[in-house]
């Protein structure tokens, strides 16, 4: 019970340092390798998904809808999804939730906490913990990417600032005279010439001075002595450690609760692929893992085979589509073999599955529901950098179903004759071809390859 007390509202991982000219323009273009863009939905959420809650020049901070979709809802419907950006020397004023780049400081537990964190760090912050934060950087932006559990409604959250005045406003403001004075033991005008006076928003310029002194006192090993708490906060590196897959055509990383136990509390784990130009992971599944993937970097598109959207939504197999434009005939009997039915308790089950398919570039947020078998494909102008976070994972497994580890090379040979009904040879040869593993040539470069 004491974990489910101090359960915390946000999962962050710190992720990137970048150019405020790369921050302000990139240009995207619908078209492209893979042909038809599709729009992915429900499973897909681009730029215009996202609402600002505050932007400036000193930066910005955006949170994605909730997910809503009865699709979604049961694996995910509790989280959201939430990005910051700041300019160099940029200072977050204190709030409850927040956790970034730079120098972060945490008052929690009657205690002042602050690390010196970097790029590829991951923090847990417990719920209710006051944060603020500066980016000391002189000349880069940094990036925040957040994964939010709310833990009073769900699905929502709140961001309370104690120190304000019309933008952001403290909530301390809405109390009476009688309470204010005899909480602070001092008067009112007092006490509104302290927390009501900050006027430059939620996002502020340091000074070089200033970044200084706060930089001294943070570290990057959290609290020493006493005994040690599963709430004790430390940064965690993603990509300081050794990738658990690569090869020339891309690279993964990843944090699970074996590595931090905040995360096992949780039932969360973190990864980031970094898949080359022209280059794909190979189609794989989740056993129990929901996740939400986010677009660091690049473009591409995905693909991923879903049982549940009904006939008029998504997109059918790629031969089906062929189908259709035959005879009617032709196409009848087809779908009749191949759309066979069963009956189940009075109910039809339809053993299809429709394509879920969108271009995605940086931004764009996927949510993949455990068991669906899915593909991201880098394009070729530049890699493909993706942070998935993945909530159910105590027990999770990734499954490939194609590379040189692709779960159809396991099959006993009998297995193998009864369920491909082809000859031994012609499948083994199939199955066998790829010498690559998780990352392998995309879709584009086979074909100039073989040119």
């Amino acid at each position: 019970m004491g974990a489910m007390a101090r359960s915390p509202l946000g999962l962050v991982l710190l992720l990137s340092l970048c150019s405020a000219t790369a921050l302000a323009s990139y240009s995207y273009v619908e078209s492209g390798e893979g042909g038809r863009s599709g729009s992915g939905r429900p499973y897909h959420f681009g730029e215009e998904s996202f609402r600002h809650w505050s932007r400036s020049r000193q930066g910005r901070f955006r949170v994605l809808g909730r997910f809503t979709h009865e699709l979604l809802e049961d694996a995910v419907g509790n989280y959201r999804v939430a990005e910051l950006e700041a300019a160099p020397r940029a200072f977050l004023q204190p709030s409850h939730y927040d956790a970034d780049e730079g120098v972060v400081v945490l008052l929690a537990r009657g205690k002042r906490e602050s690390f010196c964190v970097k790029e590829g760090d991951v923090l847990v912050i417990p719920a209710g913990a006051v944060v603020y934060s500066a980016n000391t950087q002189q000349n880069k932006w940094f990036r925040v990417v957040m994964l939010l559990n709310p833990v009073s409604t769900k699905g929502r959250f709140e961001e309370f600032f104690p120190i304000g005045g019309e933008s952001p406003e403290s909530f301390f403001s809405v109390f009476s005279d009688d309470v204010l004075q005899a909480a602070f033991n001092t008067r009112r005008e007092e006490w509104e010439q302290v927390f009501e006076k900050q006027s430059k928003g939620e996002i502020t310029t340091a000074s070089e001075e200033q970044i200084r002194e706060l930089s001294k006192s943070c570290s990057r090993g959290g609290r020493h002595g006493g005994g040690e708490s599963i709430w004790d906060i430390k940064p965690s590196s993603l990509t300081g450690k050794k990738p658990s897959h690569s090869n020339n055509h891309g690279r993964h990383y990843e944090i699970t609760g074996d590595d931090c136990p905040q995360l096992r509390a949780l039932d969360i784990e973190v990864g980031l692929a970094n898949i080359s130009r022209g280059s794909m992971m190979a189609p794989s599944y989740s056993t129990h893992a929901n996740k939400v993937a986010i677009v660091l970097e690049g473009n591409g598109y995905f693909e991923m085979a879903c049982p549940h959207l009904s006939s008029d939504s998504g997109r059918s197999s790629p031969r089906r589509r062929e189908r259709e434009h035959g005879s009617s005939r032709e196409w009848g009997r087809e779908e009749e073999e191949e759309g066979r039915e069963e009956q189940e308790g009075g109910q039809t089950k339809s053993r299809g599955y429709k394509q879920v398919r969108s271009r995605i570039r940086e931004g764009s947020v996927i949510v993949i529901p455990a068991g669906h078998p899915v593909t991201l494909v880098a394009g070729d102008d530049k890699n493909l950098a993706v942070l998935c976070f993945g909530v159910n994972a105590q027990h999770d497994e990734k499954v490939f179903l194609a590379g040189s580890n692709g779960l159809l090379r396991q099959m006993d040979e009998q297995a193998k004759a009864l369920a491909f009904g082809a000859e031994k040879e012609k499948v083994d040869r199939v199955i066998g071809a790829q010498s690559d593993a998780v990352f392998l040539r995309g879709p584009s470069s086979r074909r100039v390859a073989s040119e």
